[in-house]
């Protein structure tokens, strides 16, 4: 980079599919990406969940080091049998108070900027649980996160406080959340940005992910979610130019998922019932398989039993909505199920994993508004069919925003691979700031002015009988692979 970076704006569009930006829907960002440096082929991680990928790009790294491994799974702080919900900011804190301050296992961003002297800010506009998870120990170092919900959905309650008094009460609504993004946009640029001037501030909008779910991704409602975040991004690229440290200062805008449109609602747990298995959603009396609904479906048995385990796979594999399956692996590092994924593959082996990730089927197929990616999704899920999801590896769920610009950014497009993982290691690196080793994330060579190495690709196939999935992994000197895609053949 030519110019020194002293300042870095990131804004994050949840749900935000590429293929949406346009210079008629989305204008400012269309000048944007077009104007500085934009991945187009930047991915997501598996499970392509929110809270999820919140904590893979905060924390630089894969659930196989950070260990939130799903947007729900089963853990022994949450009493009742009900699964752990990443959302709630009262199930986040009794497993951080379970694990010592240590839920999340792996470093963040807010923790390298503290080492270095520097500050974090965070401005979130979705769940409670997300932005704790953005900035795990805000707390501790001293950093600045307010929440939309209010303060007792932030550790530090005074960043609430001081918004209220600035702005006036919290909004809060149905879908289109139109209101929240325009409150999340002031509170950043006219209070973050020039008053609490942090070295790194992140403004997270929960559109158009939640009109995704609820409207469809190319409805109305969805568009008009769109339009808007993007004139609030527009506020944002003003705020930045008009500042002192226009110059030096990095802007970032990304997505953290894609989504695909829901087909049909497959009732999981009822056709396993149908096998011989006692599956259920909670644990309780009677149950054997606890399973997490959703297009990316945790099952654990438990009582630890191979035999039992192998053959719920095989069942799983029988069923024709499965499009793909992932398990541990053994001692010699082969999938304990036959014609499975190893989920170390994907980075999501972790002890809190579940013995089986289950992914619905889907394909590339246009839904009722010409936009590519379908697919099946489990009943137990608060979206209508036909509304959006994610969680798996269609190319559409994985395919992420990521776009590099001010501080002299030159412009142009790549289609180089870009991990979630890989865009705080970035941050890091512009701003002069060691990487914690738990990050296994690696700052992007076109940033920093490098020539990046060549991606190479790799496609893996599994399967027994008529069931048959693949995998395709990217890698380069000096990376982990990532996952590109995959799904049922």
């Amino acid at each position: 980079m030519s110019t020194q970076v002293a300042r870095v704006v990131i804004a994050v569009f949840d749900g935000l599919r590429p293929d949406r930006i346009s210079e008629q829907l989305t204008p400012n960002l269309h000048r944007f990406v077009t104007g500085g440096l934009w991945y187009r082929e930047a991915r997501s991680v598996f499970p392509s969940m929110t809270r999820v990928a919140t904590t893979s790009f905060a924390t630089g790294s894969h659930p196989s080091q950070h260990g939130v491994v799903n947007n729900a799974f089963f853990h022994p702080a949450i009493s009742g049998g009900e699964p752990l919900d990443t959302s709630r900011a009262a199930h986040i804190r009794a497993a951080n108070a379970w694990h010592d301050g240590e839920f999340v296992e792996a470093k963040g961003l807010g923790c390298a900027l503290a080492a270095a002297g520097k500050r974090l800010a965070v401005v979130h506009s979705g769940s409670a649980g997300s932005a704790w998870l953005l900035n795990h120990r805000a707390m501790e170092h001293g950093h600045w996160t307010f929440s939309i919900h209010g303060r007792d959905h932030t550790d530090t309650p005074e960043a609430v406080d001081q918004s209220v008094e600035r702005f006036g009460p919290l909004p809060g609504g149905k879908a289109p959340k139109l209101d929240e993004a325009s409150y999340a946009t002031r509170v950043l640029t006219e209070l973050v940005l020039p008053d609490v001037k942090p070295d790194v501030a992140i403004i997270w909008f929960s559109e158009p992910d939640t009109s995704y779910h609820f409207h469809e991704i190319g409805s109305p409602e969805s568009n008009l979610a769109t339009a808007h975040v993007d004139a609030c991004f527009g506020k944002i690229v003003d705020a930045v130019r008009d500042s002192d440290q226009a110059d030096e200062t990095l802007v970032i805008v990304m997505s953290d998922h894609g989504q695909i449109s829901t087909t049909s609602a497959f009732d999981l747990v009822g056709a396993l019932r149908e096998n011989g298995f006692a599956a259920g959603c909670r644990a309780e009396p009677g149950v054997e398989v606890l399973v997490t609904p959703g297009s990316a479906a945790g099952l654990s048995l438990i009582a630890e039993d191979m035999s039992r385990l192998q053959a719920l796979g095989a069942a799983l594999m029988g069923m024709p909505e499965t499009g793909m399956l992932f398990c541990g692996a053994d001692e010699n590092g082969e999938p304990v199920i036959n014609g499975a994924f190893d989920r170390a593959l994907v980075g999501a082996d972790h002890p809190r994993s579940p013995d089986l990730y289950w992914v619905g089927r889907s394909s590339n197929e246009a839904d009722q508004h010409g936009l590519a990616g379908a697919g099946i999704y489990t009943t137990g899920v608060n979206v209508p069919v036909g509304g959006g999801m994610h969680g798996g590896l269609n190319p559409f769920e994985m395919n992420t925003l990521l776009a590099f610009g001010g501080a002299n950014m030159p412009a142009t497009c790549v289609s180089d691979h870009a991990n979630l993982t890989d865009i705080v290691p970035t941050v890091l690196a512009v701003l002069g700031v060691d990487r914690p080793a738990t990050m296994t994330g690696v700052p992007l060579d076109q940033v920093l002015g490098k020539q990046a190495p060549e991606t190479r690709q790799v496609r893996l196939e599994a399967g027994t009988g008529d069931f048959r999935q693949y995998l395709v992994l990217g890698s380069a000197e000096g990376r982990q692979r990532m996952a590109l895609s995959g799904g049922r053949i």
